[in-house]
């Protein structure tokens, strides 16, 4: 975990090349679909929050089986399975082309690839040997040099993330992950920060093996916040992750609602991106976060890249006592 958190600026590098060889001839479609789960899915994630604003057409994503019956021809149904064998996004894959939609395939090989093949559909291959979430760089890159390609976003978003994550602070994220070991962590975050507080989640769950939570501003002020007053003594720290470049009104929305969280949480955290662009600054946080989720797994002295329950659920699901062949 430690050399792909490490080599996750490279692997962007790499995936922005691959995305945009694979999806050269794509054309621009009039909407997008992103199907995926897990780590696979945190790519569009990521990508959709950093883009939706300015993208010439809708864009939406599926985490499930299915995808909306409105995804014909004139759609781009983008299916991501670092594994190529996940359940959910082989369904939505087989909907799609039953319906005549475009597509986009990513991942590193498995049913997905051949189908991919078969149905002489793009498929950026990614290279394998890792866990879904340790090969974000691979897999957000990939989209992202795609949908360069085919006019659903501007060029090089994927080396302004490689520069953020090389400005990462990794004492910082060290210091805070030993920290946080010890807590229930709630990360929030605001616009693409949002997207970027799930995959801490995420991380920390999946790494760490703890419960953390996200949530997004301005939406966690209306709901969440209450709940802070019910949190029990010693048990939840906030982490809050910043942009230099947030609205006045984002900023004072921040600084109070950390106020008032205050006195219920073990601590309040402020995490600031660097770099030069949304971009830049997303992935600084995700590779804070990375690093933050790794420490705090060696804090707790778990190691941070197996998955057992994900892997005996996912057996079982298929018929057996372990992870599926």
């Amino acid at each position: 975990m430690r050399r792909a958190i490490e080599g996750m600026a490279e692997q962007l590098r790499v995936g922005e090349s691959l995305g945009r060889a694979a999806a050269e001839r794509l054309p621009t479609p009039r909407a997008v679909v992103i199907a995926g789960m897990g780590g696979s899915a945190m790519s569009g994630e990521l990508l959709r929050s950093l883009i939706v604003a300015d993208a010439p057409v809708p864009i939406t994503r599926v985490r499930g089986f299915g995808i909306p019956a409105w995804a014909g021809p004139d759609t781009l149904v983008v299916c991501s399975s670092y594994s190529g064998e996940t359940a959910e996004t082989m369904a939505c894959a087989e909907q799609a082309r039953a319906q005549g939609a475009n597509m986009l395939c990513v991942g590193m090989g498995g049913t997905l690839g051949a189908r991919a093949a078969e149905w002489r559909v793009p498929f950026a291959q990614v290279p394998g040997g890792l866990q879904p979430r340790a090969a974000l760089g691979y897999l957000f890159g990939a989209m992202a040099g795609a949908f360069a390609a085919c006019g659903l976003a501007r060029d090089g978003i994927a080396d302004e993330c490689a520069s953020g994550v090389e400005a990462v602070d990794r004492a910082a994220a060290s210091d805070l992950g030993r920290r946080l070991a010890r807590t229930v962590p709630m990360v929030y975050g605001a616009g693409p920060l949002a997207a970027v507080a799930y995959r801490w989640k995420t991380q920390f769950n999946e790494n760490a093996k703890m419960h953390a939570f996200s949530h997004a501003f301005p939406e966690l002020g209306h709901n969440e916040i209450v709940g802070w007053a019910g949190a029990r003594p010693g048990s939840f720290a906030a982490v809050m992750l910043r942009d230099p470049t947030e609205h006045d009104d984002m900023r004072r929305l921040i600084e109070v609602t950390s106020e008032l969280i205050a006195p219920d949480a073990v601590f309040v955290e402020q995490v600031t991106a660097s770099g030069a662009t949304p971009a830049a600054r997303a992935f600084s946080m995700v590779a804070h976060g990375d690093w933050a989720s790794y420490h705090a797994a060696l804090e707790r002295g778990v190691d941070p890249f197996p998955v057992e329950r994900i892997d005996v659920l996912k057996g079982r699901l298929a018929g057996g006592d372990g992870p599926p062949a």
